[in-house]
């Protein structure tokens, strides 16, 4: 709580802001705001910080999250054994675009390398034509 002493000292401060403005009308309305923004950064110095809510333990489970992306988009089709045969970056988001995901081949390579190194997937390169190196994506 603000003592009169503080509300005495902002007040100041706003009549010292807004003493060249000469027509009255735009002094009161600039005194206002002035106000308004000196109490605003003064309460939020004064206030005590909020504690981080802590969960109450519940008999009900936390809610599963659903991940949604690239990296959920390509677990979705190997669950759905997509990659039971090898398959090209190409032809994943041929199929991906097929359910409505457009996604940048750029966008692909990184969730598909992470699942690699997580042994959903494995990769293995393809002979090449030309300095294009490809590689093909299958289950384990």
């Amino acid at each position: 709580m603000k003592s009169h002493q503080e509300y005495s000292e902002l007040v100041a401060q706003a009549e010292k802001a807004v003493a060249a403005v000469k027509d009255p009308d735009l002094k009161r309305i600039a005194f206002q705001k002035v106000l308004d923004d000196l109490l605003a950064s003064s309460a939020s110095k004064h206030a005590p910080s909020a504690a981080p809510k802590r969960r109450e333990a519940t008999d009900q489970p936390k809610p599963k999250s659903t991940f949604r992306g690239p990296k959920a988009y390509i677990a979705e089709l190997l669950k759905e054994d997509f990659f039971k045969k090898p398959k090209t970056i190409s032809e994943v988001k041929a199929e991906l675009e097929n359910r409505g995901h457009h996604i940048p081949l750029t966008s692909l390579s990184g969730p598909l390398q992470r699942l690699c190194q997580e042994r959903s997937l494995r990769r293995q390169k393809l002979k090449a034509s030309g300095n294009k190196q490809t590689y093909a994506y299958s289950a384990w």
